[in-house]
Formats: structure tokens, sequence, C-alpha cells
């Protein structure tokens, strides 16, 4: 697959007031998107992200749901645009964003477990017991053994591997100012966090338990497109994961880095940070350093230019995965008539295409659907290898419209 997309969702830390409003001024499937979530709620979330007061949108109960909301409406936005990713991934809360995206919850259950496990980690740890803060090293195992001679029975301890020269501490607020000390006086930089509680470290155990027995009222289902869980950096591997790896994720280690490094070795040729802030565009950034990465807020008009020029002609696309496609029909006739003759008709369609200087109408994009099928039956492609390229076709074309509207039920080996 060419061109492949990888989508960013963001977590705590990238609310500010205003998030959303331009969003739901200028898309009307965003505006639509937040007044989902101000049902579903029972309040108004639009109002508190638009023109609230920030103390309030920050407490972790609000932003989470506020930070879910905005990263679904922009998603969605991106859909109505044919934007589609291949693979998701998402930071801490992110995660939630991703599966949501992915088809596992529905928005208004998401909007509502968002909101739910940021009650539960705040309730976690009493305000102003707990402390979080950055620490810009690449030593991991200076950084593990330093928390643990200082933990002195208390928690400190790695949260977040957010790059390969930043990562996150986590625990008593005694312990982590300790840890700072330390690394102060080793000449490594820290900055510690405007947080309200300690997030993904063993003080969150309460937090994990009660949001475990949670999910379980709520219907879960497979993921249509891939997410990379935070705790192991892999594909989730079907809804019976879901729970078991968001209550773990709780309180473990965010395994950023690794994430992206998955992306990077999944062969992802670009990167869409899908929701408010461009926090994790500068991680990437400082992760891959070769892979684009653009922020929907701030970089949305040269995403959609970048976008067009990826995009394949539909015909010649097609013209391309049928040659990669291996035949295994040696009846000569049979394969003059059912591939050769198709093809040479996408030949004579593509180079009209060509010459009139346009692309594609929809009567030419059928035909030429209708013509890679019929090369397809021809050459005895396995029905799943069909799918397979016709999802390729759809992707690499930009089609995200036929890709959601094709009836695969119609393919035949």
């Amino acid at each position: 697959m060419v061109y492949k997309k990888a989508f960013l969702f963001p977590g705590q830390g990238s609310q500010y007031i205003g998030m959303g409003k331009q969003l739901c001024e200028k898309y009307e499937i965003a505006r639509r998107t937040f007044e989902e979530a101000d049902k579903a709620l029972s309040f108004s979330l639009s109002d508190l992200c638009f023109k609230g007061d920030l103390a309030e949108l920050t407490l972790t109960k609000n932003a989470q749901p506020a930070i879910l909301t905005t990263s679904v409406a922009t998603f969605r936005v991106l859909q109505e645009k044919g934007i589609a990713p291949e693979i998701l991934a998402g930071h801490s809360l992110g995660e939630i964003s991703a599966l949501t995206c992915a088809g596992v919850f529905s928005f208004a259950d998401a909007v509502r477990l968002a909101q739910i496990r940021g009650s539960l980690m705040q309730e976690a740890v009493p305000a102003g017991q707990g402390a979080m803060a950055a620490v810009m090293t690449r030593d991991i195992s200076m950084l593990q053994d330093l928390c643990a001679s200082v933990a002195d029975g208390e928690v400190v301890v790695i949260s977040n591997y957010n790059t390969r020269t930043q990562q996150v501490i986590s625990g008593h607020v005694d312990a982590v100012d300790r840890a700072i000390k330390k690394l102060d006086e080793a000449g490594i930089k820290t900055k510690l966090l405007n947080v309200s509680a300690p997030f993904h470290c063993p003080l969150m155990q309460p937090a994990a338990e009660a949001f475990g027995k949670v999910l379980k009222d709520f219907e879960i289902r497979e993921p249509q497109i891939p997410v990379l869980a935070n705790v192991n950096a892999m594909p989730y591997q079907g809804a019976d994961k879901v729970i078991e790896s968001l209550v773990k994720q709780i309180v473990s280690p965010v395994q950023w880095a690794d994430s992206m490094t998955y992306l990077k070795k999944a062969m992802i040729k670009y990167c869409v940070e899908v929701g408010s802030g461009h926090v994790l565009k500068n991680m990437m950034k400082t992760n891959i350093s070769d892979i684009p990465v653009f922020a929907f807020e701030g970089d949305e008009e040269a995403l959609y230019q970048h976008f067009e020029s990826c995009k394949f002609p539909i015909v010649s696309r097609a013209m391309g995965i049928a040659v990669a496609t291996r035949n295994t029909n040696w009846d000569s006739d049979a394969y003059h008539q059912g591939v050769v003759v198709p093809y040479n008709e996408l030949v004579k369609l593509q180079s009209t295409i060509e010459q009139e200087g346009r692309q594609a109408n929809e009567e030419e994009t059928t035909r030429t659907i209708d013509l890679l099928l019929t090369i397809f039956r021809t050459k005895q492609t396995p029905k799943e290898e069909q799918i397979l390229r016709l999802r390729q076709l759809f992707e690499d074309c930009g089609r995200v419209d036929l890709l959601q509207n094709f009836d695969f039920t119609v393919i035949r080996a």
C-alpha cells in the first residue's frame, strides 16, 4: 500500500479555552459532534470548551471528554474530506479517542467513559499528593535506578516514554521532588508538569480497578482500523483485549516512542495529529524525523494539499494492481478475454482521461472497478485477496466513499 497514513490522538494537556470553536464554526459535522457530547453528558461541554473557565476545563473529569470530543469531531471532518487512516495511535486518553474512531465504542459511550475515567483518576490520589515531571534524558536505565534510589517507601517511576530524549516520571509529590533535585544536580533538565494527579503509575491502581468494572457495562466492538495499544506499542488483537489493555494502561507507562517506531517499521508515509494542539507532531519529529507530520490545528490546508498530491488516478492505479496480481489460470483463450481485453480497455480509458486533462468521472470509475474484478476472476484470485486489493485501490486513490459504500459481498472467486 502506498502513502499509508497514521492518525495520532492527543491526551490530557492539550486542552485550552476555545478548543473546537473554530472547527464547529467551519464544519457542520464538528458542530453536531459537540452537540452529541452535550447530550451524552447532560451538560454543555461545548460552552465549557468554547468560552468556559480554564481551571474548570483542566479538571481531569472535564478535560478528558473535551479532548476526546475535539479529536472525534476532527476525525469526522477528515472523513468527509476523504482522508482515511490505515492505523491509529493515541497518547494516554487519546487511545480511547483512537478506539472510538476505529468503531470500538460508540461516540456517546466514549464521552461518558472519558468523563468517568477522568473522575476515577482524579479521585485515586488526593489533590497535592501526586506529581509528574518531564525529564530530558536518553539514559533510561539511569532514570529507573535514580527513581528507585529516591523512592524511600514512596512511589516514583517512569510513566511516559515519550521520545528518545524525553521521559516523564510520576508518583508521590515528595518522591518526585527528590528525583528532580538529584537530576538537577546531575545537570539533567526537568520540568514539573501542571497536572492534577500522578498518571500512569501504581498510585492509579484504585482508578484502574474501578474503570475495569465500568468498562464491562459498555458495548465493545471489533476495531475496524488497527489501533496501537499504549502498554506494548502493538496493534490490538481484538475486542476481547480492550478492557485488559485500558485497565493496565492507567497504571503502566505509555510506550509512545516505541509506538512511533512501530509506525516507521510499518512503512507509514505521513501522520496527522487529530484534535487540539500539536504536541504529538513535535514528539514524532523528535522520534522519527523523516516522516512528515501534520497537526490538523495549524496545518489544515497544508494537509489537504499533501493529501491531494499523494492520491493516485484510479484508472492507472487499477492497471498497476491488475499487473501485480498473480495469475493461476493457464487457459490462453480465457486469459485473453478476461485479462488482456479488459486491461486494454483500461489503457484506452486512461489515455482519454489524460488527453482531456481531467479525473475519472463516476461512470468511468465504476467501469474501472468492474474491469478489475473481471481480471481478478479470470486470474482466479482468491476472494480475500480481491477484497484486500480493492481496499488498496480505494485508499491509494483517496476514495474513502467507495471504501465505505462498496458491497464487498458481491465479490466472487
